[in-house]
């Protein structure tokens, strides 16, 4: 530990369980600061920690948010819009957001997004076309993708089918 950074013995105590937490799951600085102060530490030892870990590599909110923007499209199915509002709400960098959302591979984006407008769908019990694709149209929207890619993903679909 370089002189930069002393710490405490019970300081010390919340920076290992830090560490650890940071180390076992990609982590948000936001993420750390509230569990450390879950634990208990105050917020001056709180910002501290979380100095040093972003110096020892153990935050960072640019690795973080490409993980993140993967793990939400693949496993959630979210679009590009509700995977930004979340990351904002983590007080992360508009800059680092943006970089990580042009990094999604956009032919895995679309194929997700094509697959979730299938299957849901299959589901839709509307008898009225004009309502079954509006009603799509607004279920996708709501897991956050954009407009002209909803378009483009349900183009060739057949809303009259499966009733």
């Amino acid at each position: 530990m370089s002189d930069k950074y002393k710490f405490t013995d019970s300081d010390k105590a919340f920076l290992a369980k830090a560490e650890q937490y940071c180390a076992a799951n990609e982590q948000c600085r936001t993420a750390v600061k509230e569990k450390l102060l879950a634990w208990g530490a105050d917020r001056e030892v709180a910002g501290h920690i979380i100095n040093y870990l972003v110096d020892n590599n153990f935050i960072d909110e640019a690795r973080y948010c490409k993980i993140y923007c993967e793990s939400k499209l693949r496993l959630q199915k979210w679009g590009r819009i509700k995977i930004n509002y979340m990351l904002r709400g983590k007080r992360i960098d508009n800059k680092i957001i943006a970089t990580a959302l042009q990094e999604i591979d956009k032919e895995q984006y679309r194929e997700t997004l094509k697959s979730l407008a299938e299957s849901k769908l299959e589901t839709l019990v509307e008898s009225d076309p004009y309502k079954r694709k509006a009603k799509l149209i607004s279920f996708l929207a709501s897991h956050g993708f954009e407009t002209n890619e909803i378009q483009e993903a349900i183009a060739d679909f057949n809303f009259t089918e499966q009733l």
